[in-house]
């Protein structure tokens, strides 16, 4: 199994004349779980999306390593999940794990598929249109999608947002279950969260 490496470097993020943010420096390795806080635009999604490469930075760099070796496109081997990350209402929540499964070139059989909706407790309604499901179930499906397959960093972007407490619960394993392949970056300010990671960072204080 690769270990992997993420570092930024003097990194910085200005809107307009506005600076989110300047000279962050960041190094984690694989089973690193660093949870991200701070108040309303301080930064959290900036960070996130910059290191998803949905953004690029003003200043500074990000390196993603594997066993030492640079990677070059990050966003091949980025899972990830924000509260507002566009779904498709017309389509399925199968459909998206489908499309998505055939997008990055893994498993895209039914049984696997379902095997991973049903982890979600998404099997039931697998075939029902997103624009039927509840927020929570929307907010699984995301999961699920960014899980997929076992991205080696996974960037959570306040995924808790409208979760109820089981999945909450289902929430905490799938960071449990990161540390064993690679790296998670989760963004909240819930308070019972904060326990979830090993490493703290908070922007704007």
């Amino acid at each position: 199994m690769a270990h992997w490496t993420l570092a930024c470097h003097r990194l910085g993020k200005r809107f307009g004349e506005r600076w989110v943010f300047r000279g962050l420096e960041l190094e984690l390795g694989t089973g690193a779980r660093l949870i991200v806080r701070g108040a309303n635009g301080s930064g959290k999604s900036t960070l996130l999306r910059l290191i998803a490469g949905l953004l690029a930075p003003t200043e500074g760099r990000i390196e993603l390593r594997a066993n030492g070796r640079p990677v070059a496109d990050r966003m091949r081997v980025v899972g990830w999940c924000a509260a507002d990350a566009a779904l498709y209402r017309e389509l399925t929540g199968y459909e998206h794990l489908h499309w998505w499964a055939q997008t990055r070139g893994l498993p895209s059989d039914r049984p696997t598929l379902m095997a991973h909706l049903e982890r979600f407790e998404l099997a039931h309604r697998a075939h029902e249109w997103v624009r039927a499901y509840s927020t929570g179930m929307r907010q699984r499906l995301r999961l699920a999608l960014a899980t997929y397959g076992n991205p080696p960093l996974l960037l959570l972007d306040e995924p808790d947002a409208g979760l109820d407490p089981s999945g909450l619960n289902l929430l905490q394993q799938v960071l449990d279950e990161q540390t064993r392949c690679g790296i998670a970056l989760f963004a909240t300010n819930r308070a019972e969260c904060a326990a979830w990671g090993d490493l703290a960072l908070e922007l704007g204080a």
